[in-house]
Parts: structure tokens; sequence; C-alpha cells
């Protein structure tokens, strides 16, 4: 027995270690340089917020200026991991490299801790041995691992930590009635936390809210009495409603405020009902169909009172973030169901169909025929949940992992059931069973384990030209008051697309329209998909853009997003095709003419407002071989204007030279209008560092005509910046 014990606990001990190294490795990319690079997108923002944390403990930040510019925005994020993020930074001396180095290593911590906290919820469940498997499973989990490595900091695995500690306390209460109201308040306690963490905490407590309707309508079938099931959830609930009374009426923390107290008044009608139910000797078979009348019967009373009605758009709003998200209709990847995502033969399916598998098992071994555990029907009702959200959203995968986890390792000791007790076993060599049984494990490990070798190559996004052009920006560009103290609005704006906000915000230190919260996305769209540049200037005047950045995906794959964002086509601006494993993208002359094609493929030619002033080592494309990342300023533009004899088209010409030492050309034309034209051109033809000129404009008409050569013109920096006029006249 103490050998057994000492097995367990390295079989324990392995698992963790081995998730945490794991989680570990693509540290070699985040410390590449000696500084810290955060992967993803929202852990940038997530670093903002722990570093102002950090400097006003414990306050955090609930309106930043720098955001949706020059208007500002509320954030709903609830505060509680940034929090630990400040705390565990103070620990280590409070600095900025402090807070950095926390935000990378908690991530790990959390993922490893939920290995641990899944062995102990499995043990209990199913035993040691279902129990190190799903522990082993999880540490390899390459949709767990992507979410928890070191440098990226994101509430979700402190959301998921805090929710499996809240289940195993349930289970606990379920099966202990002793200690079962102890447990209950427990969970409550980290249902609590939960809430202060993410604002979609109300999901779990609906799954809750589940369990205990068909717990009750199985009392009710066993005779036995529902209380023990309602008990440890009204703890649960009660303590949770009362921590998070401080802060009930915050936006963030409202709808988890209201999920508690709704299901603590639920609790208290299904009660009372099975109560009824057993005196009048009902039949348990109409408790369900009772409960979901009465819950439709309130839902129409709610429209009857104003509250009544904002708590059932708050409903409705929730219920739409998780199954019909918006941002799935206009392309955003983690929001679109798995299916749309993923190919049907792909790895990441067989994975799903495997821990699909397990849940039939599971469902078939929790029928009351069986002998009903409560605490597996629980266990059963949040792996149905989380697989639910998983299908209608990739980005719940993550989610689904850990219990996913459990699932295939409840397939695979029910599969070696089934070979060691068949009748070709019992007459094969022991050996070829063992091989069958393996063969099986292989099988089950093969979509996490093919997939490992990608967690080395883990880099971080920015990297690179990214990080380089953000660089540029931080020392180049005029300094912006307020980047600590975020109160009023900046003295300008970066526009790029939403993705990219939380980047150049962190990293250069300057004010954004769009971020990735979505806000300003709508005019980040008009801007770069506006074929006339009045239009793009109406956009850029209104948010007080001074630099706009473009990088290779907004003209290739991110463009479609763009398009549907502001309602149009995708296919009017690219087609896109499958060339073998290939994807290639042949972009439409409507799209040529968008703002965005003249500024990351033509350098501003036919724009007078932007100029090109920084472009990233890095160049891509086949067609249009360009930079990947380019920075534009925008400016009022010189005029070149004057007297013409010519009904043709009038035309500029300016050989120039990047900050990399390319070589390209600036054209712009108009055509005069009663003898008389004007060109708007945003280049100067002075200096020589950076993006510069190569000689002077040269400008005439666009057609031979008998003495119409080209003129040299010089056009100042002053005119440029201020919108003066070089007159010449033909």
């Amino acid at each position: 027995m103490e050998r057994e014990r000492s097995y367990e606990l390295w079989g324990v001990a392995a698992a963790v270690l081995l998730g945490l190294s794991l989680r570990l490795v693509p540290a070699r990319n985040a410390l590449a340089g000696g500084e810290v690079q955060f992967y993803g997108y929202d852990s940038f923002y997530h670093m903002r917020r722990a570093l102002y944390t950090a400097e006003n403990f414990p306050s955090a930040l609930w309106f930043d200026s720098y955001l949706n510019h020059p208007i500002g925005f509320e954030l709903t994020w609830p505060p509680l991991f940034d929090q630990i993020v400040a705390a565990a930074a103070l620990l280590l001396g409070g600095s900025p490299r402090a807070v950095e180095a926390a935000g990378a290593i908690i991530p790990p911590i959390l993922g490893s801790l939920m290995i641990l906290l899944l062995y102990l919820l499995a043990r209990k469940l199913f035993g040691t041995k279902v129990a190190l498997l799903a522990a082993l499973l999880l540490a390899i989990d390459p949709k767990h691992i992507a979410r928890t490595i070191f440098g990226l900091p994101d509430h979700d695995p402190m959301e998921l930590l805090l929710m499996l500690g809240a289940i195993l306390l349930l289970a606990s209460a379920l099966t202990d009635r002793d200690r079962r109201l102890r447990f209950g308040a427990a969970a409550g306690a980290l249902l609590a936390a939960v809430g202060y963490t993410w604002l979609g905490a109300p999901i779990y407590m609906i799954g809750i809210l589940i369990y205990a309707a068909v717990q009750i309508s199985l009392d009710l079938r066993e005779g036995a009495d529902p209380g023990d099931a309602i008990a440890p959830m009204a703890a649960a609930f009660g303590v949770a409603l009362l921590l998070f009374l401080p802060f009930w009426d915050e936006p963030w923390l409202l709808p988890s405020f209201v999920g508690a107290l709704g299901s603590l008044v639920a609790l208290g009608i299904l009660y009372p009902l099975s109560r009824l139910f057993v005196a009048k000797r009902v039949p348990w078979q109409a408790f369900g169909p009772l409960v979901a009348t009465l819950g439709y019967i309130l839902l129409i009373l709610s429209y009857a009172t104003e509250i009544g009605r904002y708590l059932h758009s708050l409903f409705r709003e929730g219920l739409a973030y998780f199954f019909d998200s918006e941002l799935s209709r206009v392309g955003v990847e983690e929001a679109m169901p798995i299916f749309r995502v993923y190919d049907l033969a792909s790895l990441s399916i067989l994975g799903l169909i495997f821990s699909l598998g397990g849940l039939f098992i599971l469902a078939r071994g929790v029928r009351p025929s069986t002998g009903l555990r409560p605490d597996r029907l629980l266990f059963l009702i949040w792996a149905g949940l989380a697989a639910a959200l998983a299908i209608s959203q990739t980005r719940f995968l993550f989610l689904f992992s850990v219990s996913g986890s459990v699932l295939v390792s409840l397939l695979f000791f029910w599969g070696m059931e089934k070979i060691w007790s068949s009748d070709l076993s019992q007459r094969a060599d022991p050996r070829v069973v063992r091989v069958a049984v393996a063969l099986l494990l292989l099988a089950l490990l093969i979509p996490a384990v093919v997939s490992l070798p990608a967690v080395v190559r883990y880099k971080p996004e920015i990297a690179g030209d990214w990080t380089d052009s953000l660089d540029w920006v931080g020392e180049n560009a005029p300094p912006t008051e307020g980047f600590e103290l975020p109160v009023e609005a900046g003295n300008y704006s970066i526009l790029s697309w939403w993705d990219y906000g939380n980047w150049i915000l962190y990293r250069s230190k300057r004010p954004v329209v769009a971020n990735n919260f979505q806000a300003g996305a709508t005019d980040s769209a008009r801007f770069f998909l506006a074929e006339e540049e009045e239009e793009a200037l109406d956009v850029a005047d209104r948010r007080g853009v001074r630099y706009v950045i473009t990088d290779e995906k907004m003209v290739y794959r991110k463009l479609p997003t763009i398009a549907r964002w502001i309602d149009e086509d995708p296919a009017s601006y690219v087609s896109i095709a499958a060339d073998s494993e290939v994807l290639t993208y042949e972009h439409s002359p409507r799209f040529l003419a968008t703002v965005l094609a003249r500024l990351h493929l033509r350098d501003c030619s036919d724009l007078g407002s932007f100029r090109l002033v920084y472009e990233s080592k890095t160049t891509s494309g086949l067609r249009f071989p360009v930079s990947r990342v380019k920075v534009f300023e925008r400016v009022k533009g010189a005029r070149i204007a004057g007297t013409t004899p010519y009904d043709e088209p009038m035309g500029v010409i300016l050989d120039m030279t990047s900050n990399q030492g390319r070589r390209f050309q600036y054209f712009s034309s108009t055509t005069p209008v009663d003898g008389r034209y004007e060109i708007v051109v945003p280049y100067s033809t002075g200096g020589t560092d950076g993006t510069h000129s190569v000689g002077p404009y040269l400008l005439g008409p666009l057609k031979d005509f008998p003495g119409g050569d080209a003129t040299e013109v010089e056009v100042s920096e002053e005119d440029v910046l201020g919108g003066g006029t070089a007159e010449v006249n033909f």
C-alpha cells in the first residue's frame, strides 16, 4: 500500500513537472534579446493594467484615454488577475521589469496547478489510475499549453483554475454530508473569485443550476431528499453573493452578482417545489417540464418591469456572447464554431471526438440504473457545458481541455476493459493483448503528442518586424502626455487594425484608435477600405490620427475580416484559393484603389496627406514584395499648383529611398479645371536621413505635347507640414 502511494506521488509530480517544463519552453523565444516579448494580443493590455496597478495598488485602471482616441474607453475587465500580477511584482520590488517578470511566469504556474487540481478531482471521482492518466493528458494538451505558456499573461488560466477548485469542493460537498456546508461555502468563495476574474462567470452558475435541477429530478425518482444537493449549492451561491456585495453595481461585476442572486432565488423555488412533489406524490417526470414552464413564464413576466427588461437583456447578451457571437460573423477565428476553423480530418477534431467519446461513456455510467453518484453527475454536466461552448466557439477549447483530459482517460480505461474482457483476448497471448492496449493508448495520445514539437517553435508574433517598428515609433514620434495616468486624450493617435492596438499602446506608449476591445474598429475598417482619400481623412481628422501602421496580414489574411466589419463583401476585394497547402490571394481592382493598398503596396502614391516614414527589414509577398510592417505619417501635404494650357492630366513623379535603402517612386496626378491644376504631395525634397527623396519632383503633363516638358519642383518640409503651396505655371 505504501509503495503504491509512493508511485502515485511520483506519478503526479512527474505530470506536474512535465506540464511546467512544456509551458516554460517558449521562454527561450520570449526572452530573446534580454527582455520579455509577450505572446498574443490581450496579454499586452493585461500588462499595461498590471503596471498601473503596481503603481497604484490595489487600484485598477477603469478608464483609459489612450484607447478609442480621442473618446477613451471604459474598461469592464474584472481586476483580480491584474491585481495578483501587480502584487507578485511588488514582492519582487515593484519595478516595471518585476511586473513583466511576474506577468510572464504566472501563467505556467497556474497551468501546472491546474494539472494538480485536476488529478485530485479525477482521483475523487474515478480513482487513481484515471486521475494519473488525466493529469498526463492535461500536461501535454496543446490547447491547454497554448494558453498557459511563459509570456502569455491572461485571466483565462486563473479563472479556470478557480472554477476547477470550486467543482472539486462542490463534488466533495455532495459526498460528505457532515461537511457539505463548509465545502459549499468554500466553493462559493472560489466562485466569487471567478466573478472578480472573468465577466463571463455566470455561465458557470448556469451549469451548476442545471445540475441542481437534474439532481432534484433524480432524487424525486429515487425517493431521496433533494435538500442534500441543494444545501451546498445554496451555501456556495450565498457566500458568492455576499462577496459580490461591495462592488455589486459595477459594470464588471453586475452580471456575476445577478447570476449569483438569480441562482439563489432559483434554488429557493426549486426546493419547496420538490417538497410539494413529495407531499402530493406528483410523478417525478413532471418536475423538469414544470421547471421549464415556470422559467418561461418568469421570462415573459420580466418584460413587465424596467428592471426585468434590463435583466432579460443582460441574459440575452450573455447567451449571444457564448453561442451567437457577432465576432464570428465578421470572421474573428476564436469566436467561430470549431467546425468552421478546423478540417474534419484534423488532429484537433480527432481529439474532440475522443473527448466526446469519453463524455458518452461517462453519461452511460451515471444513469440511475447504474447507481448514480451526484459528484459524477456534476462533473458530467460541467464537461457537457464545456463541450458545448468549445463546439460553439474555438476559444473555449482551452476550457474543455481540462474536463476533456478526464474524458479521454475514461475512454482509454473503458477500451482497455473491453479489450481484456473480449473472447478474442481470452484466447490470445497476453503479450498481444498488452500491445493492443498500448496501441489504443498511443492512438488517444496522437492529437496531443504530434502537436508538441510546435511548442518548441512558439515565437511571439510581435517579435521582429513589429517590435522594431514600434520601437522606432517610440523613439521618433513626438511624445504624448498621460500614458501613466490616462485621464485625458493624448496629443494625437496611431491608427492600425484593432488586432495590433494593444501592441502599439504598450510598446510605443502612444494612444490608439482601435484595439482588441474592438472599440474604434469600424472607423479603422472604413479608413483602410476608403476608395477616396477624403473619406479616409474624415476618419483621421475625427480621430486625431498622426501615424498609421499597416502590415502584410492586413493586405492578405485579415482583409476579409476588415471587409466584413463594415458589411462589405470580401470577394469584392480579394479572391482566395487553396493551392496545395498554400493560400493564394488575387486582389481585385477595387482593393487596389483602397487607401490600404495605396499605403502598403504603393507607398502612398495617389495620396497627398500620408507618407511612408519607416518600413521593417523583412519583405514578403509574391506579386507585391514589400516590407511586412510599414509606418506612415499624416501630414497636411504641400500643394503644387498653377496654370496649364493642357486639358489632359498633370502628374508628378518623385524618386525615393526608404529607411531600408529600397528605391521606389511616388506618383500622383490630377485633371486640370478651367486651366488650373493642383496636386497635393506628402514628401519633401530635402533631407538625407530615413525615408527621403532622391532629387526634386518631376512635374508635367502625362501625355507628350510640343513644349510640354517636365519641370523640376523642390518642396520644403515646412510646406509639407504646414500645407504650403509651390506655384508652377506652364
